[in-house]
């Protein structure tokens, strides 16, 4: 019977598919293994009884063992085995794909996001556009009227490029800058502000902006509502805080209110920052529940998206700004482990029941 190049072009894509996706699952369990080596290495062995839980769970309740190794991490880090956990894993790579749809997309596109959000959180100042240039109204400018915008308030601009993320391919600018000759146009993307921190960040980290990080999900009734926070910092050498050094403390959703202990980019614990000596105990975010406020509504206006993960922080004018918004495969496990479960009640533990084999 002969087999129609159709037929092929589906079988090579499944066929594809499935190895990229076990790929990403042993690159996964390899991190989790190495977090997992980390977290003993300073509390010791963790309970066998906790490991073989987390391996039931896994397998009975979602659906494959090799969802395991990241809930050993979660039960690790809190000392206990809690049910409604998701592991970092099946987030990326059953919960993501099936409920953030294309629309998700669109948060890696930066010169769009304004567009979309339209909120004068965002520190947008001009846009790039196919070698163009646009300002915040996306109205066509000129190079001279670029700097004039760019440089009126602040020595420096930055320059996040579209389908970057974590801190990548950020730039800052200056007037030397421009004009451009010589150099090739830059990539679509933002120019935004500087925001300069407010004083309760700049004890902790004087020299990085810090990142304050809300998650956000859409509830079961269409509503949204905040399910994980935490504070990121950078170190004393960071321009802008980097994943390979980051410091992470854990938020009180109610209240903004910091965890005693914080956590090294290793995952080790630590009571106070390793370069500033700020104690994480007994301290609260400012301006938390407008921070709060600002993302449940934001969210709401485009529920398209199951989760959202805002980068924000607060100004020295107490102003919520934001950074980014991550739609696709946000950091959910540092808040799995630290103050999880934090998405329970959202049936995303079925969710593996409706993917092909």
């Amino acid at each position: 019977m002969a087999i129609s190049t159709e037929s092929l072009k589906r079988t090579g894509f499944t066929a594809a598919n499935r190895v990229y996706t076990g790929l990403r699952q042993l690159h996964s369990n390899h991190q989790a293994h190495a977090v997992l080596r980390s977290v003993e290495s300073q509390r010791g062995p963790t309970d066998k009884h906790l490991l073989h839980r987390a391996e039931e769970y896994a397998r009975e309740v979602l659906g494959s063992v090799r969802y395991a190794p990241w809930l050993q991490v979660y039960a690790a880090v809190s000392g206990a085995f809690k049910e409604g956990w998701i592991p970092d894993n099946y987030y990326g790579l059953v919960v993501d794909p099936l409920k953030s749809g294309e629309a998700a997309k669109v948060a890696l596109v930066k010169s769009f996001t304004n567009r979309i959000l339209d909120t004068e959180a965002l520190p947008d100042l001009a846009y790039v556009i196919d070698g163009n240039y646009y300002g915040r109204d996306y109205r066509p400018i000129d190079e001279a009227h670029l700097v004039s915008i760019l440089f009126a308030e602040d020595s420096r601009a930055i320059f996040k490029a579209d389908n970057s993320y974590q801190g990548r391919a950020i730039r800052f600018m200056t007037p030397e800058d421009f004009p451009r000759r010589g150099e090739g146009p830059l990539p679509d993307g933002v120019f935004q502000a500087p925001i300069h921190q407010h004083d309760f960040f700049a004890q902790i980290s004087p020299r990085s902006t810090a990142t304050l990080r809300i998650t956000t999900a859409r509830e079961p009734d269409g509503k949204v509502a905040v399910r994980a926070a935490y504070l990121r910092v950078g170190r004393a050498e960071d321009d802008v805080v980097s994943s390979r050094s980051h410091v992470r403390v854990a938020l009180d959703i109610r209240t903004g209110a910091l965890a005693d202990e914080g956590y090294l980019h290793d995952w080790r614990r630590i009571e106070t920052h390793p370069d500033t000596g700020f104690r994480f105990a007994g301290q609260a975010v400012p301006r938390f529940d407008e921070a709060v406020r600002l993302c449940i509504a934001l969210h709401a206006s485009c529920p398209h998206m199951l989760c959202l993960g805002w980068d924000l922080c607060i100004d020295r004018d107490e102003r919520v700004r934001i950074m980014e918004w991550n739609a696709r495969y946000n950091d959910i496990k540092f808040s799995e482990a630290t103050t999880g479960p934090c998405f329970r009640g959202l049936g995303w533990e079925n969710l593996w029941r409706s993917v092909p084999a």
